[in-house]
């Protein structure tokens, strides 16, 4: 059973833009706004109720495919400027998307050059100009772009990981580490969002310079970790807990990276003595229960971990879908099923979870009463983009 490193979610916060979503005006641009900078939903549904078939509603279904789908993205994102070239948004949703999905970056910069023309205080096109510009290797007007980008939006953590990548290839070292330190304090997760060969070569050059500053061994680990380099992360964590012993969130990745590692004995007691020190951290429990389920087969032991996790923190959907696996590998579909439902519930755009629940009702088929069918559930994980191979299933299952 395949399953995910968890990624920690931000107090920074959903719940100010759901509390703004619901007191703010009817204004589709304002949402807009919105919905870029925080990527929350609730922002897209509001603008498809009161301006259906805009140029705003269309900025957010080609929106949506950033990195899911570039290739149409881009074709979207080209509609978007012939029928509202006046719109600056269809500028930098193309300029977007051409760096993210070809080495276009003259291209790319061109449409962000227009999408800044229009909207002079577009913060987010400064800094993807930026990006496009350090692809580009045009370093010094990366570095403009990122501080303009700082200058209209002081809180963008990004924009100061950026503005430090720049100063690494103009070889102004000591610009880039306090950059870096501020964007860490900001955001001590940052750089796993932007874990560009550029910034691992800056990060490893802000960690030469100030070798015993541990925000910069977690921060690079964490990146590490989401990336997928387990090991590197284990070494980072570890350095992390040289100089500052006993701190429990260091204790608790470096478990989790050995989990990943084949490091079980590792991982187990890593993540108890982070449990010892901070037996409230739900994420604890979830590793934990990733270690029982499937690297010691005990799925009996993963579920109550898992549980555990849920008890602590009710509202994060993965300890539901990691819960829902454990029950099925016990042959529980029932609250297999109950588990899906609730992870749905909470997160209705992640693909694996329609995976999960295609699973149980080809376990479950004609066992109890739904209208919901697992071909359908399958091609809605394919449709999200899911970890699972699925092709084979549907094949199996949906085209006889």
């Amino acid at each position: 059973m395949n399953h995910k490193p968890l990624a920690i979610t931000l107090l920074f916060s959903i719940s100010i833009y759901l509390s703004m979503y619901s007191q703010m005006s009817d204004d589709p641009q304002f949402l807009l706004e919105q919905y870029i900078n925080t990527g929350e939903p609730g922002f897209i549904e509001r603008i498809s109720e009161i301006a259906p078939g805009s140029k705003y509603e269309k900025f957010c279904k080609t929106w949506e495919l950033l990195d899911v789908d570039n290739k149409t993205g881009i074709a979207m994102s080209r509609e978007l400027v012939t029928g509202y070239p006046e719109f600056p948004e269809a500028h930098f949703a193309l300029g977007t998307f051409l760096i993210n999905g070809t080495k276009h970056y003259d291209s790319a910069i061109i449409a962000l050059d227009k999408a800044i023309e229009l909207k002079k205080d577009f913060a987010l096109a400064y800094f993807h100009r930026g990006i496009g510009k350090i692809n580009n290797k045009q370093y010094e007007s990366a570095k403009l772009d990122f501080a303009m980008t700082i200058q209209l939006e002081r809180g963008y953590a990004g924009a100061y990981v950026m503005r430090a990548v720049s100063n690494f290839y103009l070889n102004i070292y000591d610009d880039l580490l306090g950059d870096i330190e501020i964007a860490l304090q900001m955001d001590p997760y940052i750089i796993s969002d932007l874990y560009y060969f550029q910034v691992r070569k800056t990060m490893d050059k802000a960690i030469e310079i100030a070798p015993d500053n541990v925000n910069l061994y977690y921060g690079r680990g964490f990146a590490n970790f989401m990336s997928g380099y387990y090991r590197l992360a284990a070494n980072d964590f570890n350095k992390a807990l040289e100089l500052v012993p006993g701190n429990a969130e260091y204790y608790k990745m470096l478990g989790a990276s050995k989990i990943y590692i084949k490091d079980e004995p590792g991982a187990e007691s890593d993540l108890k003595v982070a449990m010892g020190i901070n037996p409230d951290d739900p994420d604890i429990y979830y590793y934990l229960g990733i270690l029982a389920s499937d690297v010691q087969d005990q799925p009996e032991m993963g579920y109550e971990y898992f549980t555990h996790a849920i008890d602590l923190n009710p509202e994060e959907s993965l300890y539901y879908y990691e819960r829902g696996w454990a029950s099925y590998e016990l042959y529980e579909f029932y609250d297999a099923f109950d588990d899906a439902k609730r992870a749905l519930g909470i997160d209705d755009k992640d693909g694996d979870y329609y995976a999960l629940r295609g699973y149980i009702l080809v376990e479950v088929e004609g066992e109890f009463e739904t209208e919901l069918d697992y071909c359908d559930d399958f091609k809605k994980a394919e449709e999200l983009g899911t970890m699972f191979k699925l092709k084979k299933v549907i094949k199996k299952y949906c085209e006889e």
